[in-house]
């Protein structure tokens, strides 16, 4: 997992989990990575994609192909429950597949920086073990972490407002049964 730059080895960091390059979007920009997204690849998904079209996935209401929240009267247009559930099945999919992703990059991190600090002697506070591991980029490893649990958070939030939407509707719940949501964890058993 270590790459060449410029005649000096470096960790390789996922463009994902880089939130401060991320934040130039296009709505064609977005569609494209939740293509991506729908297919489970990760490599070329931004932090702003990952982020914008997850919400756009786990909430009721519809967005136009700006990916602005339309208005209607009475309030914003809001999806059926079969299409928020269809939505929010793929969002949980995506999210269990992106936390294992997450899961693996963090864990190559940990053997890395273990196996730099053991043949260099560098402590994780040095110069060189900066410029190995941070690049340039001291929010780096936060932004690994931050971006699973930020997402799972608003899974969370998304699936007690599904639940509580049908019981407000009568809907019968059991019409519409979620995935099992991972629950994120940084070290391995």
């Amino acid at each position: 997992m270590i790459l060449v730059l410029e005649d000096s080895i470096m960790f390789e960091q996922k463009k994902v989990y880089k939130s401060m390059e991320n934040r130039q979007f296009t709505p064609t920009s977005l569609l494209k990575e939740l293509e991506e997204l729908k297919k489970l690849q990760f490599e070329d998904i931004s932090y702003t994609g990952i982020s914008l079209n997850m919400e756009m996935l786990i909430t009721q209401h519809l967005r136009n192909d700006q990916f602005q929240l339309i208005e209607v009267q009475g309030g914003l247009a809001k999806k059926k429950f079969e299409m928020w559930h269809q939505d929010l099945c793929l969002a949980i999919t995506i999210f269990n597949h992106f936390a294992d992703y997450t899961k693996a990059h963090f864990s190559d991190y940990l053997a890395e920086a273990k196996k730099f600090q053991e043949e260099t002697g560098y402590s994780n506070t040095s110069l060189e073990y900066k410029a190995y591991f941070e690049q340039g980029n001291a929010m780096y490893f936060h932004d690994v972490l931050h971006i699973v649990f930020d997402l799972s958070r608003k899974i969370d939030l998304s699936i007690e407002d599904f639940y509580e939407s049908l019981e407000a509707s009568n809907e019968d719940a059991s019409k519409y049964p979620l995935p099992e949501k991972k629950v994120f964890e940084r070290k391995g058993k």
